[in-house]
């Protein structure tokens, strides 16, 4: 994917008509009700709207690939004064907001606006998302989204300890998980394809890369990860892949509607946000990467589990000290969760026991 598509600037582009039209017709219906600033035309005989630029777009995420989102414009009129015995006009800037909506399922084709008003603030948006559509989410609310998602594809999560089956989350979510090598040298792990193609892949046995045809809502994972990671970055891998799949359609298919020929993410074995800038694909990437283990961990199940071994193990050492079962409880979690005991060791530190942090870190 590219890393920065701009909604503002494609709606600017493909709307800009529609968007003129909206607003001629509200300033011709309203402009002796605008409240305007004007130094010579005292009375407001006539009006025209001579051209229009699209400040910012303010985008709410819905259901499914549905968006709401604010147009924020600044208009150029031309007032014309309604006493004819002064002859006067004049050109003023004006700022507009226009509530609008649409499906991304459909490419826009169903743009709608639903009212046209003077700018007056910023609207907040309930579950906003940036002007490349990927949902704007802080650090803080990394465990409410994750139990949002599980809530949504894995519920049996959140009301009973259990370790997430990746393959059956897939399955929930009505995604295909594959196995296959991507690359030779294992620079892609994982990759989900949102749309059908032709696409490359490496073949061991003829040592090059072959093209094969991909059905959407794939999932592929290079086998290599069981051997040169372990089965908790397998599951990790796929997890990470249906978050994508669930968060960041819309910023995909806002790549398409600028490039039609993008089908897939791809996910870097090794990866880095070079001079402190992300851009749309660091992100996505960011947030798949935090959610992934708080999924697969859900907070408080988590905890249930944690303080359960933690009372087996201090009857089994006969020791109080918490300190003291670190290890064979950080490696129990791991085995619980199918997850690794690096992922089990961070979500123990993340939930308040300070003692794994003393804990030895191992793959």
């Amino acid at each position: 994917m590219a890393g920065n598509r701009s909604f503002k600037d494609y709606v600017a582009d493909r709307f800009y008509n529609k968007i003129f039209a909206a607003i001629q017709g509200y300033t011709e219906e309203n402009y002796d009700g605008l409240d305007l600033r004007l130094h010579r035309v005292r009375n407001i005989g006539g009006i025209e709207l001579s051209d229009i630029e699209v400040k910012f777009v303010s985008v709410n995420d819905l259901p499914d690939m549905k968006i709401k989102f604010d147009i924020v414009i600044e208009a150029e009129l031309e007032v014309r004064e309604s006493n004819h015995r002064y002859d006067e006009s004049e050109n003023c800037r004006q700022w507009f907001m226009l509530e609008c909506s649409g499906d991304l399922g459909c490419n826009l084709d169903d743009f709608t606006i639903s009212s046209v008003t003077e700018y007056a603030n910023k609207n907040k948006q309930p579950s906003p998302m940036s002007d490349s559509l990927v949902p704007i989410i802080y650090k803080e609310q990394l465990e409410s989204v994750a139990t949002d998602f599980l809530r949504k594809h894995y519920p049996e999560a959140i009301k009973n300890p259990t370790a997430i089956e990746p393959q059956v989350l897939a399955g929930k979510m009505g995604l295909t998980v594959e196995m296959r090598e991507i690359t030779k040298d294992f620079s892609i792990f994982g990759q989900i394809f949102f749309h059908a193609c032709d696409s490359e892949f490496y073949d061991k046995d003829r040592d090059e890369m072959v093209q094969t045809r991909v059905d959407a809502r794939t999932i592929f994972v290079d086998p290599k990860a069981y051997f040169l990671r372990n089965l908790g970055s397998v599951n990790n891998t796929i997890v990470h892949e249906c978050v994508h799949w669930d968060l960041h359609r819309k910023a995909f298919e806002l790549e398409r509607l600028y490039n039609s020929n993008a089908t897939r993410i791809k996910c870097q074995v090794v990866g880095g946000i070079k001079d402190n800038s992300r851009d749309a694909t660091d992100w996505m990437e960011w947030q798949a990467n935090a959610l992934a283990p708080k999924i697969q961990m859900p907070l408080a199940m988590f905890k249930t589990q944690a303080f359960e071994f933690i009372k087996q193990f201090r009857t089994e050492l006969g020791t109080d000290e918490s300190i003291d079962v670190m290890e064979p409880v950080i490696d129990a979690l791991a085995t619980f969760f199918c997850v690794s005991r690096t992922s089990a060791k961070i979500r123990m530190i993340d939930v308040g026991y300070e003692e794994a942090m003393w804990s030895v870190w191992c793959l």
